[in-house]
């Protein structure tokens, strides 16, 4: 039990680190996303403490996202931690990930998203973008380790999906059904490709917004807008 409170005391120090190097910036506005279709959902996870810049004034909307930069944002966003995790053994980032160094700012995410069930493969670059499906693949499992949700059982057309890795297509259609993500004028999810740092932070915007709307019809209240 001591080993366990310690572990999640210690993991606890990742959820403060940003989506780019793991340096703490002062919560100013940021400079650049003035013209990003996401402003809005940036300045209220910004000001929750979800996202960060890449600098203290930057948050590069249209860069694209790190593995690194969207596994850390799933897990600090989905509040996900090892406290009803039992371990004979402390886990390790390079004990689950063969390219993820335990001295990595974001080495304890991957260990407790890992833990938490999120398929992650254990050879992942957590260096290189990602793409639209593995972000929504991801953050879906993140959003569902939160809680049981209802779901309308019906079937979304997504006309590109002879292009989606068979494994994530019943998660994408998760995805589109919680509403965390839309398909384009065209009818496509473009599936391949990458994410980039404003796209992630409207979708996670929504699974917070999901998530919080949730949990205040259980308790009686009413979900906010």
């Amino acid at each position: 039990m001591m080993k366990k409170t310690m572990i999640a005391a210690a993991l606890t120090l990742s959820l403060l680190a940003p989506l780019s190097n793991g340096q703490a910036f002062a919560a100013a506005p940021f400079t650049d996303i003035g013209g990003s279709s996401a402003q809005s959902q940036i300045e209220s996870l910004q000001a929750q403490g979800i996202v960060h810049g890449v600098t203290e004034k930057e948050f590069q909307p249209k860069a694209s996202l790190s593995g690194a930069q969207g596994i850390s944002l799933i897990v600090r966003s989905m509040q996900l931690s090892l406290a009803a995790i039992d371990f004979n053994q402390a886990p390790t980032a390079e004990g689950y990930f063969s390219k993820v160094s335990n001295t990595a700012w974001y080495a304890d995410d991957f260990v407790i998203a890992k833990a938490n069930g999120l398929d992650i493969p254990a050879d992942i670059d957590p260096s290189q973008p990602l793409t639209r499906e593995q972000f929504a693949y991801w953050l879906v499992q993140g959003l569902e380790k939160t809680g049981q949700y209802p779901l309308i059982k019906m079937y979304i057309n997504i006309n590109d999906e002879a292009d989606l890795t068979v494994a994530y297509q019943g998660t994408i259609q998760r995805a589109l059904l919680y509403k965390l993500t839309s398909l384009d004028a065209d009818g496509n999810f473009k599936p391949k490709a990458i994410v980039t740092r404003e796209d992630a932070a409207a979708m996670i915007y929504e699974a917070v917004q999901f998530v919080a709307a949730h949990k205040d019809s259980e308790t009686g209240q009413a979900p906010t807008e």
